[in-house]
């Protein structure tokens, strides 16, 4: 009986411990929804445009789109004029990738993509390339889990560190991410994390740079290269990504967002 109630007294303290933890991380994790401007400043700008461009300086390739979100409802539309890395380099043609909020829709010359394989990787950028531009306003969406963990020193900083998984039906779920939160300005600086949908596995780095544009802060500038989850660089293998020519309020609607 004693052997019991020390057993049921060490599952309640665990569960105790983990959802004070939960919360501890969830605040961390406001601050720097908050740092960032806030979800309610984003969406007030309705939509937006950028050039990006996606590069591998090792090999000289890159992706080029032009893009256009709208928040309410997460649509993305991209059209490329460079295509060399992973927009279906192997299709020719004028590609676009479309989503209206429940599906996607890719195009060459007009023409819906029907191959499984081609077709998925043209879903997975649309839902991608939103996410990267928006993420610091998408950590507290709903069904995204945050733990703390213990602090990590990076160049003479302490960072606050949290770990970031999805449930069910949200994202790839079983992906992960390692937040590095700057103690100074809360902004996240460096993360790791997976990207199965592209079938990677295993962690890489991510180092961020910022803008602010009125009251929002975007990430405009991000590199990545394979990493362990201590947060070595493993090789300098380094892809970056470039968000330039940056317009909101552009009155799009599902009508109008396609060029």
């Amino acid at each position: 009986m004693r052997k019991q109630l020390i057993k049921i007294v060490s599952v309640a303290l665990t569960i105790l411990a983990t959802s004070v933890q939960a919360q501890d991380a969830r605040g961390l994790i406001t601050k720097v929804v908050d740092a960032n401007g806030g979800v309610k400043a984003l969406r007030k700008l309705k939509d937006v445009s950028f050039d990006y461009t996606f590069k591998v300086p090792a090999s000289n390739v890159v992706d080029v789109s032009k893009e256009r979100y709208i928040f309410n409802g997460e649509v993305s539309y991209g059209e490329y004029t460079k295509r060399q890395v992973y927009a279906l380099p192997q299709l020719k043609g004028e590609h676009t990738q479309f989503f209206d909020g429940k599906k996607t829709v890719s195009l060459i010359n007009g023409n819906v993509i029907t191959e499984q394989q081609p077709a998925y990787i043209g879903h997975a950028l649309r839902k991608t390339n939103y996410y990267w531009f928006a993420m610091m306003f998408k950590l507290l969406d709903p069904g995204v889990n945050h733990k703390q963990l213990a602090d990590r020193k990076v160049n003479g900083t302490s960072y606050k560190i949290v770990e970031m998984t999805f449930g069910e039906n949200v994202g790839e779920s079983d992906d992960k991410y390692i937040l590095y939160i700057n103690p100074d300005t809360y902004r996240i600086d460096q993360f790791l994390y997976t990207a199965k949908g592209f079938g990677i596995t295993d962690p890489s780095l991510m180092k961020l740079k910022y803008e602010k544009f009125g009251d929002v802060y975007l990430t405009t500038f991000r590199k990545y290269a394979p990493a362990d989850w201590k947060g070595n660089v493993v090789k300098e293998a380094w892809t970056e990504q470039y968000t330039k020519n940056v317009k909101f309020n552009n009155g799009y609607d599902l009508r109008n967002i396609r060029i």
